[in-house]
């Protein structure tokens, strides 16, 4: 996926907010009209009031300005809430999305990732790509309206001074432009070094009881040692740029406001400025400053969110389980065969070739055979967990993948030699999530011999 895709796509994660972000620009529009007046009512205060000596009028202009800023911290507020709203549900749209696809991915995914890896990588895209909706992102186009204004106010006050100001962008974009460029290289080595940590931290927590009975625990540190310093060097690379990047951005404002200072003092000494009008002319080049900083940042910004959205949306584009929901064919129980069957997790590496089986209605059937020889892997894909690389399996004539999913799993009564419970109800355990009566419950948990430890407790205990 290329960089420009991954960006439409984030975009397109907006799409469904378009009121939303109406009623936040309108508010935004609001706020700049109001934040224009504030430096025209510092430039009165300074030189009518504290200047020229008029406390009638200073006190009135002081009151105007508080009830401004009061009005502009409301409309904030209104602004921010909606803001976090998007946020949160770009947060759930896509957790929810990524667990949809994982639960109906295909086998094989799983082969090689431990559940610490997957986890891993899904939390840190989505957290990376929520960003999108973050104060810094999300509101870089509506800063837009700001900029205009502060310029606006700027060639009102003084031109010559304007065009200085406007000066300072392009030395700004290539400063941004350098940083952009090194943290997306960053970025992506991080992603893929706390891949790489995710993984061996599943691996080693899933075989932690071989890590106590062969003593090999020193080991395990040094490996712990060297992949988490990995992930955290990259860490600080990433938080030292962002300091970089601050710094560097606060020096050039700060040399802007001292050119100002310098040649605002000459214009007031030459009697072509007031003292109030240069005050008020820093506080309007804040408002272009402030926003050309955000709108060329978001390279920057951008450069860490791209690697992630790039990994969410090639895990979302994994091919799924064919569920065949719309297929007519009723499964029925009878004859299942087996023809020509050959499957293999790796290329040219077969594990099961040319199988023919026949499993009659209403017989019962063993399969023997050594540790690797297929058995788990032939009811694997009895199950349509894998599907085969050649040959297919029928039930009653009709193959099995075209059957709807669901209805094929129904007819199937598995126990496995890896029995996994749900951290949930002992309930939820037997039944599956299904509605079942508990007299049937009772008389399954005698059969297995759970009845007197479930008279202590209850169906209801986790």
């Amino acid at each position: 996926m290329r960089n420009k895709e991954a960006v439409k796509k984030l975009l397109g994660l907006l799409k469904d907010y378009r009121k939303i972000i109406a009623l936040i620009i309108a508010c935004l529009l609001i706020s700049t009209g109001l934040n224009m007046c504030i430096p025209l009512l510092n430039r009165g205060i300074m030189d009518y009031g504290f200047i020229g000596g008029d406390k009638e009028l200073l006190i009135k202009q002081v009151i105007c300005s508080l009830l401004i800023y009061m009005i502009i911290a409301v409309i904030d507020i209104i602004k921010e809430k909606k803001r976090v709203d998007i946020s949160a549900n770009i947060q759930y749209s896509l957790s929810e999305q990524s667990f949809k696809h994982l639960m109906k991915i295909k086998a094989d995914y799983f082969t090689n990732r431990n559940y610490a890896e997957i986890l891993n990588n899904i939390n840190v895209d989505i957290g990376n790509m929520t960003s999108i909706a973050d104060e810094g992102v999300f509101f870089v186009v509506t800063q837009a309206f700001s900029m205009v204004g502060g310029i606006i106010g700027l060639f009102i006050l003084d031109y010559r001074m304007t065009l200085m100001v406007l000066l300072f962008i392009p030395v700004k974009a290539v400063i941004m432009k350098h940083f952009a460029k090194k943290r997306k290289r960053i970025m992506d080595e991080f992603i893929t070094e706390s891949e790489k940590y995710a993984g061996w931290f599943g691996d080693t927590v899933g075989g932690v009881r071989e890590v106590k009975l062969f003593g090999i625990l020193e080991n395990k540190r040094a490996e712990f040692a060297d992949r988490q310093l990995s992930v955290i060097n990259k860490q600080k690379k990433m938080n030292m740029l962002a300091q970089w990047n601050g710094i560097t951005d606060n020096i050039i404002v700060h040399m802007l406001t001292s050119l100002i200072y310098i040649i605002g003092a000459n214009l007031v000494f030459d009697m072509q400025l007031s003292v109030g009008s240069v005050f008020a002319f820093i506080t309007y080049s804040a408002y272009v400053t402030g926003p050309i900083s955000a709108i060329l940042n978001i390279g920057y910004l951008l450069s860490g969110i791209i690697p992630s959205a790039k990994r969410y949306y090639e895990f979302m584009a994994l091919e799924e389980e064919k569920e065949n929901e719309e297929s007519m064919t009723e499964p029925c129980f009878g004859d299942l065969e087996l023809q020509n069957l050959s499957f293999s997790y790796e290329k040219d590496k077969a594990v099961l070739s040319d199988v023919n089986i026949s499993f009659p209605k209403g017989s019962k059937t063993v399969l023997i055979g050594r540790n690797g020889s297929g058995k788990s892997t032939l009811i694997s894909l009895l199950l349509q967990l894998y599907q085969p690389t050649s040959g297919k399996i029928t039930l009653c004539g009709t193959d099995i993948s075209e059957l709807v999913l669901k209805d094929y799993r129904n007819m199937v009564s598995v126990v496995s030699q890896d029995i996994y419970l749900f951290n949930s109800s002992i309930r939820d355990n037997i039944c599956m999530y299904k509605d079942i009566d508990d007299k049937f419950i009772m008389e399954a948990c005698k059969d297995s011999g759970l009845a007197d430890f479930i008279s202590e407790v209850s169906l209801d205990y986790v």
